[in-house]
């Protein structure tokens, strides 16, 4: 007896959904095996087999391959333009109770343990999120490296706000199926990650810590243990900058541990970066010596690290030669300092505009206690320049203790940099400097 076999929805087509989503038929098929595997699903699919469910007149995927293909996508598998079996199309009762406990929508932490998942009431109206608008957001994530290293953190802070607002909106009146909501729950703590940053560069340590926090609690509710290093990371950053060496290096250690088990060489060197800045604030310069070349032994492996974050993309000989100066500056060491300042400077890329301006700033810097007066005006002028309409606190401040060190040197020179210092917008009284 034939099999009866459901109409199939009107709604996107599957070659529509993969081209929305980035894919092209070759990544995707390699999409669907990830899927698969992370699924634990015995379903392969082929570049062939992939055109043929493209088609006008596309086969039914076996049982297996639809439950990856709607994972993957998020879109039930009628509604892709295929006939589906009735006996693999849920009734309207079991079809809604499998939507609403494939919607992500809010996680409950309590006392630090995942008691699970609290599915809200059903929000029928709520519009299909699937794996197209996931690879949107995606590419909104990545633009925001461009303009925080551009522009600043006040000025990123408002699209990553914004961009967290969507996501959200998304989490809480859309329908999704299982993967779509693990997605969406980690762009969520992607993006709170970067927030916590973007608000340390605009010099709102609160928020930044309430980010970073936020981003801790979902690296732990989705299982992602690189997204945990590096909100534990900017948690030690912040610690040193609030004066909680304690804090400064348990951060840093939690994470160390867990970039030993999951990390790659890029992700190993940036911990160990921090961990050197956290144990010098602590006064613990022989550690932080230790972490420093335990930074460089992983960074010197780094060149094959293809699947190293995006967040640390900035790490390179770069840091390390800027962590190696700082280190110097804490032991007393201002001449040695120098030359790698300079280093990391020479380094620095065209899109690190924020970055080269601060390092300069913090040259002038050094240079003025090591009495090279006229070269630190220099760089500090330079600093100023490159800066006109940066939005960066930590830049703000540097620039103006410069110039407040510049105004105690009776010098035409000195004088010269202080006004011109003004004339750029630097304040001449000294600042906090983090």
């Amino acid at each position: 007896m034939r099999e009866q076999l459901g109409a199939p929805v009107e709604g996107p087509t599957l070659a529509e959904l993969r081209k929305a989503a980035g894919y092209t038929q070759e990544t995707f098929v390699a999409a669907f095996s990830d899927m698969a595997q992370r699924m634990d699903v015995r379903a392969i699919v082929s570049v062939r087999q992939l055109r043929r469910w493209e088609s006008s007149s596309p086969p039914t995927p076996h049982s297996g391959q639809q439950d990856v293909l709607e994972a993957l996508l998020g879109v039930p598998l009628a509604e892709l333009g295929f006939v589906v079996p009735l006996r693999r199309s849920p009734s309207p009762s079991k079809d809604r109770s499998r939507e609403d406990d494939l919607q992500r929508r809010r996680f409950v932490l309590d006392a630090g343990a995942l008691l699970g998942a609290s599915v809200l009431p059903p929000t029928r109206t709520g519009r299909r999120v699937g794996a197209a608008d996931v690879q949107i957001f995606r590419s909104k994530v990545t633009d925001l490296y461009t303009i925080d290293h551009s522009q600043g953190g006040r000025v990123a802070r408002q699209a990553a706000k914004h961009t967290l607002q969507s996501v959200e909106r998304a989490m809480v009146d859309g329908i999704y199926l299982e993967g779509v909501g693990r997605d969406l729950h980690a762009l969520a703590g992607t993006l709170h990650s970067h927030l916590g940053w973007i608000e340390f560069d605009a010099g709102r340590p609160a928020a930044a810590r309430s980010a970073c926090t936020e981003a801790l609690t979902a690296a732990r509710l989705v299982g992602d243990p690189l997204m945990e290093v590096r909100a534990l990371d900017s948690l030690s950053l912040l610690a040193v900058e609030q004066k909680r060496p304690w804090e400064a290096i348990a951060s840093s250690m939690a994470a160390e541990r867990l970039a030993q088990a999951r990390g790659g060489p890029k992700v190993k060197s940036v911990v160990a970066l921090r961990q050197a800045r956290a144990l010098s604030s602590a006064g613990d310069h022989a550690g932080a010596r230790r972490a420093l070349s335990t930074a460089l032994a992983w960074q010197d492996r780094s060149d094959k690290d293809a699947d190293a974050p995006p967040w640390t993309a900035f790490a390179g000989q770069v840091e390390v030669d800027y962590a190696t100066a700082a280190w110097h500056v804490e032991t007393g060491h201002i001449a040695h300092a120098i030359p790698f300042l300079r280093s990391a400077i020479s380094q620095l890329g065209p899109t690190y505009t924020r970055n080269a301006a601060l390092y300069r700033a913090r040259l002038a810097e050094v240079l003025m206690k090591a009495g090279d007066v006229e070269e630190a005006c220099q760089e500090a002028v330079a600093s100023a320049g490159a800066a006109k309409g940066m939005t960066s606190a930590r830049l703000v401040d540097r620039l103006s203790t410069v110039a407040s060190m510049a105004r105690q040197v009776d010098t035409a020179v000195a004088r010269d940099c202080v006004e011109e210092l003004r004339a750029l917008g630097v304040s001449t009284q000294r600042q906090r400097v983090a």
